[in-house]
């Protein structure tokens, strides 16, 4: 009788850590949704709903005609748009320290808006897509696949740079794109993308 009661009472604190450990991997949690989105991690697949955690290493994936927004813990919000993904890579943020850094992955249209990690001293951010990687220096921009090119970004506010092997560019106004045409060309040139490609841009993140 007393060593099962020693059993019952090791699975029950088991639970318990495994779930604390669960809570602690949680780095932000569903705050929009649109249509269907999953999320998956160690090999498991979840469907996601509003308010659902995100966790570190896993990946979050967007079915036809959906949107998803998710805000991490710094309030760092990360919209996608349909057949979407976004592999959550890096995320430390350290307020007391002063430091943070953000990495992740996208496939697909996306748009990202700073939370407290950029606003601190030391801050890594960076989001990196199958044509080249965006360093984030405390902006709002959009980034995905527009009129046949395989990348565009456009900046809303603050600057970003966008670079790959074969050059980089820096959007530091808003209003400012750059287009990569095809995997391995270099960013083309930074110019004021007009209205008509900001609201198709747009159009692709934003919930109905």
């Amino acid at each position: 009788m007393l060593h099962r009661l020693i059993v019952i009472a090791v699975t029950l604190l088991s639970g318990f850590a495994g779930g604390q450990a669960a809570a602690q991997d949680a780095i932000g949690a569903v705050s929009r949704i649109q249509g269907e989105a999953s999320g998956t991690r160690g090999g498991a697949t979840r469907a996601l709903g509003l308010n659902a955690s995100v966790f570190l290493n896993e990946v979050v994936s967007t079915g036809e005609a959906a949107r998803l927004e998710v805000t991490l813990t710094d309030n760092t919000r990360l919209t996608l748009g349909e057949k979407a993904e976004l592999t959550l890579d890096t995320y430390v943020f350290n307020p007391a320290a002063g430091s943070g850094t953000i990495k992740f992955g996208v496939v697909g249209a996306f748009r990202f808006l700073s939370g407290q990690v950029s606003k601190l001293a030391s801050s890594d951010v960076s989001v990196t897509t199958p044509v080249a990687t965006v360093g984030i220096r405390g902006t709002e921009f959009w980034g995905g696949p527009i009129d046949n090119q395989a990348l565009g970004v456009f900046l809303i506010e603050g600057a970003v740079s966008v670079s790959n092997a074969a050059g980089g560019q820096i959007l530091s106004q808003p209003g400012q794109g750059t287009n990569i045409a095809t995997l391995g060309a270099a960013p083309g040139p930074v110019t004021l993308w007009p209205p008509d490609k900001v609201n198709r841009a747009i159009a692709t993140v934003t919930f109905q």
